[in-house]
């Protein structure tokens, strides 16, 4: 059954990549759980090239391919670990398993050529350096492979290398991860590759403030990569980012926002403002809570899910400002929550408790409830915070 899996993966890529591929394995007879699957055709440069287009697939948005790339890793584990030791004598070789390893193939390959000797340079620096990469030992591997030159390097793995050197130096020297990772970028436009560092990237220029960048780099990822099965990811980590760089602040940075959403359609548009408004108010930034929400309830149909979502972020921010406590409060009471999540009416809850805090401390000012007049539930929760 494995086997047969397999071959259907290959046969997603014969189905839509222009490229050669390994060749496909043929289909047996139905086998038991048991069965040993089939082994691939061809050498480890076919195997890894397979895999690589398999990946490309996923950035191109394929959750066929996305979920067939754990059993197409473990076949060609399975061969790279049973090859005769002969082939470990040519040099594309050893290069090709040192890039599936660090392309999700993990370790085990490399721990059986790093026990080898006569491996030459700079393969033997590269397995070494990957190895301890992979088994989490990042002192060792930023030793080994932090001075490495990727310019004479095959591009796959020039780019392997180079995402694993970015993420080696992202932390203390995040200057240097951007070139790497521009550097990558360059290397293998439209694979995976690609995609993985264009958004390490944006994130790294969230780290160090560059506003500009990161909105241009935000603008391309979009474009580019609109279906990528893990551009749901990248758009939570975004709207993270974008709260932290406070944009409700003033229109400029607002502005920043909008035109990076102007890339998506309408009701994408509506989800990510939508996700923006949540996630500000969990971070305590009303004023971004207040715009995004605002936004996002421009493209919502009246009285859907989506409407009543950004009523509750709009209305949470709202009560926090005393020129439109009441109004604030009078939404949240409003809302239907049969068409929230559980999260947001955890929020909701949480809204009303406190908006009861803060109607008890302004007792007895005109105009301004008293704390009885919140609901019980309100006066329940447990986390006003």
């Amino acid at each position: 059954r494995i086997g047969r899996i397999v071959a259907a993966a290959l046969g997603l890529l014969i189905a839509g990549s222009a490229g050669p591929v390994a060749a496909e394995p043929e289909p047996g007879p139905p086998a038991g759980p048991a069965a040993e699957p089939r082994a691939l055709t061809g050498d480890p440069v076919q195997w890894v090239r397979t895999l690589q287009l398999l990946q490309d697939r996923v950035a191109a948005g394929s959750l066929a391919a996305h979920e067939s790339q754990p059993l197409l890793i473990a076949r060609i584990n399975a061969d790279l670990l049973a090859a005769p030791p002969e082939i470990w004598g040519r040099r594309n070789n050893l290069r090709s398993a040192i890039t599936f390893a660090l392309s999700g193939g993990g370790p085990a390959v490399l721990r059986r050529l790093t026990a080898r000797d006569g491996l030459g340079e700079p393969e033997a620096t590269l397995a070494r350096g990957a190895l301890a990469y992979l088994e989490g030992r990042e002192a060792e591997a930023r030793r080994l492979l932090q001075d490495v030159d990727t310019t004479d390097l095959p591009p796959t793995l020039a780019g392997a290398v180079g995402l694993t050197q970015a993420s080696l130096a992202v932390t203390d020297q995040p200057a240097r991860a951007i070139g790497l990772l521009d550097r990558v970028r360059v290397l293998l436009p439209g694979t995976l590759a690609e995609e993985g560092a264009l958004r390490r990237e944006i994130f790294t220029l969230g780290q160090i403030g560059d506003l500009k960048t990161f909105e241009a780099l935000a603008i391309q990822y979009l474009r580019r990569f609109p279906h990528s099965v893990y551009a749901g990811n990248f758009r939570q980590r975004l709207a993270y980012q974008l709260t932290q760089f406070d944009i409700g602040h003033d229109e400029g940075r607002f502005g920043t926002l909008n035109r990076i959403l102007s890339e998506l359609r309408p009701e994408s548009r509506r989800d990510l403002y939508l996700l923006v408004a949540q996630t500000a108010i969990q971070a305590g930034k009303t004023a971004a809570a207040l715009r995004a929400s605002e936004k996002a309830l421009a493209l919502c149909a009246p009285g859907s899910a989506e409407a009543t979502q950004g009523q509750l972020y709009r209305a949470a921010a709202e009560i926090v400002n005393l020129a439109t406590f009441q109004s604030g409060l009078r939404t949240l009471r409003s809302l239907d929550r049969a068409k929230l999540t559980a999260r947001d009416q955890l929020l909701l809850e949480t809204a009303l408790s406190t908006a009861g805090a803060i109607g008890r401390g302004l007792a007895g000012r005109s105009g301004l409830p008293e704390a009885d007049s919140l609901s019980k539930p309100a006066r329940a929760a447990r986390d006003p915070a």
